[in-house]
């Protein structure tokens, strides 16, 4: 990864990396394959210069999505597999207080976890509960206000709301974005100030 040099060959090593973890069986290996992943990102994050870190940005956006994938595999039903890829990410790269844990690969993570999931689940039948509890911990533990704050917008995003159910549509709303009650288009009535 450190020396693959075009951004297709970048994108398509990474996705193949993360691949790896579908070779492997039991779960507990696949489980400590991720959780291995991230601690060796926890410890080499800091030595990635800027101009090769944009690959590695990527090569965690595929392992956050990876972990998804297995997790939502038998549509969510492994409680235990649940807990334990939970547990990782709040232990490694979602950990508030160990400070051998980069900040920049918190955020990212942050950035990036509810768009991996979005991806994962298009039925939106994950628990969220569980699956967003990483990330509320880290917000409980976290030391700096940046970082409740950052996490706070990922848990305000509005796909979450979708997952809910919490944004029952009404008629209007449902059948045409943009059209007014009498049927006509609505006027662009300029940008709030």
């Amino acid at each position: 990864m450190w020396m693959s040099d075009k951004p297709r060959t970048q994108q398509q090593l990474a996705r193949d990396l993360a691949d790896l973890v579908d070779a492997l069986r039991s779960k507990s290996n696949m489980m400590g394959f991720i959780g291995a992943f991230w601690q060796t990102m926890a410890r080499e994050w800091g030595s990635i210069d800027g101009l090769r870190m944009d690959k590695y940005l990527y090569l965690v956006r595929c392992y956050v999505n990876k972990g998804f994938e297995k997790v939502a595999k038998d549509q969510w039903a492994d409680q235990a597999l649940l807990e334990v890829y939970s547990k990782i990410m709040v232990d490694v790269p979602l950990n508030a207080r160990d400070i051998k844990i980069p900040n920049g690969l918190r955020y990212h993570v942050v950035d990036i976890y509810v768009d991996e999931l979005d991806k994962v689940d298009v039925r939106r039948t994950a628990p969220l509960e569980i699956m967003l509890q990483p990330l509320r911990q880290l917000a409980t533990d976290t030391p700096t206000k940046a970082m409740r704050k950052r996490v706070q917008e990922a848990l305000d995003d509005e796909r979450l709301n979708h997952w809910l159910g919490a944004d029952d549509l009404n008629g209007e709303e449902a059948d045409g974005a943009g059209q007014s009650a009498n049927g006509g288009e609505e006027e662009f009535g300029g940008f709030d100030d």
